[in-house]
């Protein structure tokens, strides 16, 4: 497979830049797969998880809120508003994310602020699957 450099940032950090070959984000329409040579394209991400094969085969997976993924031939950025791997995924603050992100939506709201209740309990719910399957793969 063909490598591409791949650059994974928040505006806290770099979570990863290097060397990657296969790459799985998380698009509105579902998961999509990237390799070297892809054609170009810019699309909205949203809170799940990426995946991403380094050339020694090594997968890393990471939690990503709203973000931008851009795709050229040769790089792929992914620009998102947090990046978390499984391990610095703090389960009980997301739980009280979700809880009180929940308890929002049902209450009286303006449209905005009820679409940003649902983001974070979009974000929560991912970040506690993702935190949930590193836990599984760790016990098995």
């Amino acid at each position: 497979m063909t490598a591409f450099k791949l650059m994974v940032l928040s505006p806290n950090r770099a979570f990863y830049i290097g060397d990657c070959i296969s790459l799985i984000v998380p698009l509105e329409d579902g998961a999509y797969g990237i390799q070297g040579n892809h054609a170009p394209l810019s699309a909205a991400i949203v809170p799940g998880e990426v995946i991403f094969t380094k050339p020694d085969g090594t997968k890393v997976n990471c939690a990503v809120s709203r973000g931008l993924v851009d795709v050229s031939p040769e790089d792929v950025k992914i620009l998102s508003e947090s990046v978390l791997s499984p391990d610095e995924i703090d389960e009980e603050q997301e739980k009280k994310d979700l809880a009180k992100a929940s308890a929002e939506t049902r209450g009286e709201q303006s449209y905005k602020d009820f679409r940003l209740s649902q983001l974070m309990m979009a974000k929560a719910i991912e970040n506690l699957r993702i935190k949930k399957r590193q836990d599984n793969n760790i016990n098995n």
